[in-house]
């Protein structure tokens, strides 16, 4: 998605922003929650989208994206949201610059990629009647003459509330601004200060195990290197970790081909859990009340019992997996974006672990040498899942690996819990 700039009577609007939906309710928590996702997923400028619900568009300051600049894709949410209330609406309409702007919303949520324009009337006309494929729509905008059932046309100038004297009325909440704002900075100035002297008092204590910290991660790094360095004195290419994992897809596979060989549910005993990794799958057990281990071993009578007889296992191997795959990864920023896209399609809760930051210096030291390495690691765990095989299709990419599957049984059917890494360009 490119964020697109267009002007309307001397203002500057922005459309293309990428949307996420907050789930915190509280203002403080939901600025907490604003900054996370910005850095996560590496934007500086933001705007709130405030109506029956909340979420915030992000994107990154350039030479022509400035703060300051109004969202329009806010603009339209707000309009729609006092004129008819609509949740679900798709609004459509020819910009003056002769680009077509997009809007979708859905459940009161701007869709991550509802925020777009196309170069091309054929391109946005696609995308609509792709949309509405899906489901439907309490509010439908777009071109009379595309002959949309129920559709009105209305331009993105027709929204823009105005003031009595005919100009337009543009509120400051529909403004980009930054994530971290100097404002925030200046009022925590005062707690800065106090910060930046107790750092003072305590770096003498400090400074001589610092010292020694240092000594030893420069001599570990130094014998990192030399691993790296060939009897010709060549630099080695690093070897990629995900090259000696299996494919996700492939894991997943293996782990539903066991499943399907093992009996689940033997008399008087319910389903505990099951979980897929380290080349095993196991699944365990509890006795309901007339629950007998001696029935239990019938079925499984390699079934393994805890100490005190409250659970029950069974173990199988996952086999001999196909692993040796060296494809190119994609920019990290890229493949956040995409994953945190599919999970807000498919209603899951997906969360990463940020990057393990580098080794922080003391003031005059050197950084010891980090060794050979062209990638970063993402950490990714996605919940509440009742169709494992098509939100792992969805998610899966180059250098994409798990290393867990976990399931419980809940009310007739198994709800899933995913864990690996992604492997990304820096």
């Amino acid at each position: 998605m490119a964020a697109h700039i267009f002007n309307i009577e001397g203002t500057g609007f922005i459309a293309g922003l990428f949307w996420q939906t907050l789930s915190e309710s509280s203002n403080g928590d939901r600025n907490k929650e604003v900054k996370s996702l910005a850095k996560e997923l590496s934007f500086n400028l933001h705007v709130l989208c405030n109506t029956s619900a909340h979420c915030v568009g992000f994107v990154n300051e350039s030479q022509t994206i400035k703060s300051g600049m109004l969202s329009a894709a806010a603009i339209i949410s707000k309009s729609m949201d006092v004129e008819s209330g609509a949740r679900d609406f798709i609004f459509v309409s020819h910009l003056p610059d002769g680009e077509w702007l997009y809007i979708a919303q859905r459940d009161g949520l701007i869709l991550p990629d509802g925020d777009l324009v196309f170069a091309s009337e054929d391109a946005a006309k696609s995308r609509l009647l792709e949309d509405m494929s899906l489901g439907e729509w309490a509010v439908v905008i777009a071109p009379s003459i595309w002959g949309i059932k129920n559709s009105i046309e209305r331009s993105f100038v027709d929204i823009i509330p105005r003031k009595k004297n005919g100009k337009l009325e543009l509120h400051k909440w529909w403004k980009l601004s930054h994530v971290e704002s100097s404002k925030a900075l200046a009022n925590h100035k005062g707690k800065m200060i106090v910060a930046v002297a107790l750092i003072g008092a305590s770096f003498v204590g400090f400074k001589y195990y610092k010292d020694y910290q240092h000594k030893k991660e420069m001599e570990a790094a130094a014998a990192l290197a030399a691993q790296q360095i060939d009897a010709q004195g060549n630099i080695l290419p690093p070897e990629h970790p995900w090259k000696t994992i299996p494919l996700a897809s492939d894991m997943l596979g293996a782990c539903m081909d066991a499943l399907s060989n093992i009996r689940l549910f033997p008399g008087n005993w319910s389903i505990s859990g099951l979980n897929c990794s380290n080349g095993n799958l196991t699944v365990s057990w509890t006795p309901k009340d007339k629950g007998w281990i001696e029935h239990l071993k019938v079925i499984h009578p390699n079934a393994i019992i805890s100490t005190d007889g409250s659970l029950a296992s069974v173990s199988a191997p996952l086999g001999e997996l196909k692993t040796g795959y060296d494809e190119e990864v994609n920019q990290e920023n890229q493949r956040l974006v995409e994953m945190y896209s599919t999970a807000q399609k498919y209603g899951v809760k997906f969360t990463v672990t940020p990057n393990a930051q580098p080794v922080q210096t003391l003031p005059g030291q050197t950084a010891p040498a980090a060794p050979l390495k062209d990638w970063n690691e993402i950490h990714w765990k996605v919940d509440d899942i009742a169709l494992p095989e098509s939100v792992l299709a969805a998610l899966d990419a180059n250098g994409f690996r798990m290393n867990a599957m976990n399931a419980t049984w809940q009310n007739g059917k198994f709800t899933w819990t995913m864990e690996g890494i992604q492997y990304v360009k820096p």
